[in-house]
C-alpha cells in the first residue's frame, strides 16, 4: 500500500514529472510550523539588483522578446493577471511495462495561494471503496489537509511541498525576473517538424536550468526538456503541450486565454505520461469554501511520519490485467537517434519553484 500511495499522493503531475513519489506513510522531513510553510511562497526582491543583470546573469533581450510574444499569443499580459480563479478537468495516464494507469482529476486555483485537488484512481479499491482523495491548501490560514476514506490529515512537510509544487492561476513567464529567473537564447530547433525558438530558463544559482520551445510561426510554447537526477539515473524529460484552444472566461467579460488541452511527458524518449482535459475553466468565482478544511475524522497516523504508522488495508487491482505496453519515443530533433539512451550523462534537476513562480 505504501507503494501505491507513493505515486497517488504526489498531487501535480504535470507539469515537470507529473508523478512524483513522496510516499506519505512512510519517514518524511521533520514537521515545519507555519513559518517554514510560508518559506514556499517568498519571492525574490530584486530591487538592489543591476537592472541589467539578474544574480549576476545578463538579460538576454532576445530571449524576452521571445517570452513576450509568447504572452501575447495566449492573450496578453493585461488578460492573464485578470485571471481570478482556474478549475481543470483531466485524466491522467501513466504508462509502464506492465500497463497503464489512469487517474480522473478535479483541480481547483484561486488568487491568495488557495489550491485543492480531487483525485479518483481508476481500477483500485480499498475495502471496497475507490481509491480517492483530495488535497486542499489554504493560503489564507497557511494549512493543508489531505481526505481519504473518511479521514483528514494536515498535509505537512514534503508532502505539502510537492502539492504546492508548480501550481499558479495564470502564467509562470507573467512575472520570470520578479521571480528571480533567467533567460537565455539558445538557438533554434524543430519540435514535430515545427520550427522553434529555445529559451533557457535558469535559477538564481545559474545550475539549474530548463529549455522551452516556442513556436516561430504562433510563438506559443511546444515543448520544454530537461535532465533529471532525483532518480538512480540521469534521464532526459522532455514536455509536449498540444491542441490549443481559445478557451471564454465565465465572468462575461469577453476574455479569453489560449490553452494546451493535451499533454505528453517523455522519458528518455519513451511516453511516459499523458494528460487530456476535459473541462477548463476561468474566472467562474470559486468559493473560498471549496478551499476550507474537508470533513472527516483525524487520521491518527500522521502525513509527515512524525507519528506512528497505522496499519493500512491493501489496495487491490479490480478488472482484467492491464496490457504490457511499449511505447515509442516522440518529439525528436532531427539528427537524433530514436533508440532511447539510458543514463545519459550530464544535465541537471530543475529547481522546486514557489505557487505563482511555477514552470508551466
Amino acid at each position: 500500500m505504501s507503494r501505491l500511495t507513493g505515486n497517488l499522493f504526489c498531487g501535480a503531475l504535470l507539469v515537470s514529472s507529473f508523478l512524483v513519489t513522496p510516499a506519505l506513510w512512510t519517514q518524511e522531513e521533520p514537521k515545519k510550523g507555519p513559518e517554514q510553510v510560508d518559506d514556499l511562497f517568498k519571492k525574490v526582491d530584486l530591487k538592489s539588483q543591476d537592472e541589467t543583470k539578474v544574480f549576476g546573469q545578463k538579460v538576454d533581450k532576445a530571449a524576452e522578446e521571445v517570452v513576450n510574444r509568447y504572452l501575447e499569443a495566449v492573450g496578453g499580459r493585461a488578460v492573464l493577471a485578470s485571471v481570478k480563479d482556474r478549475m481543470a478537468k483531466f485524466r491522467n495516464i501513466k504508462y509502464s511495462a506492465t500497463g497503464e494507469t489512469e487517474a480522473v482529476i478535479a483541480l481547483y486555483l484561486k488568487r491568495g495561494r488557495k489550491y485543492r485537488e480531487e483525485w479518483e484512481i481508476k481500477g483500485f479499491k480499498i475495502k471496497d471503496e475507490k481509491l480517492a482523495f483530495t488535497q486542499v491548501y489554504d493560503g489564507d490560514k497557511q494549512e493543508g489537509w489531505v481526505q481519504m476514506l473518511g479521514t483528514v490529515s494536515p498535509l505537512e512537510g514534503r508532502t505539502l511541498s510537492v502539492f504546492v509544487w508548480d501550481k499558479q492561476v495564470d502564467d509562470f513567464f507573467l512575472h520570470w525576473q520578479e521571480d528571480g529567473y533567467g533567460l537565455k537564447m539558445i538557438g533554434q530547433g524543430l519540435v514535430d517538424d515545427e520550427a522553434a525558438d529555445i529559451v533557457e530558463v535558469a535559477d538564481f544559482t545559474g545550475r539549474q536550468k530548463i529549455r522551452y520551445f516556442f513556436s516561430k510561426k504562433t510563438a506559443l510554447l511546444l515543448k520544454k526538456e530537461w535532465f533529471d537526477t532525483s532518480g538512480k539515473q540521469t534521464v532526459k524529460k522532455e514536455q509536449f503541450y498540444k491542441l490549443y484552444r481559445a478557451i471564454k472566461f465565465k465572468d462575461n467579460s469577453r476574455q479569453a486565454v489560449k490553452f494546451p488541452l493535451k499533454l505528453e511527458i517523455h522519458v528518455d524518449g519513451d511516453l511516459d505520461t499523458k494528460r487530456e482535459y476535459t473541462d477548463i475553466q476561468f474566472n467562474q468565482d470559486l468559493k473560498d469554501a471549496l478551499f476550507a478544511k474537508p470533513e472527516g475524522v483525524p487520521f491518527t497516523g500522521g502525513i509527515d511520519g512524525t507519528k506512528k504508522k497505522p496499519a493500512l488495508p491493501t489496495a487491490t487491482k479490480v478488472g482484467p490485467a492491464p496490457p504490457v505496453g511499449v511505447h515509442a519515443g516522440r518529439g525528436r530533433s532531427r539528427g537524433r537517434s530514436r533508440t532511447s539512451k539510458k543514463g545519459a550523462p550530464g544535465g541537471t534537476k530543475p529547481a522546486p519553484v514557489k505557487p505563482g513562480s511555477k514552470v508551466p
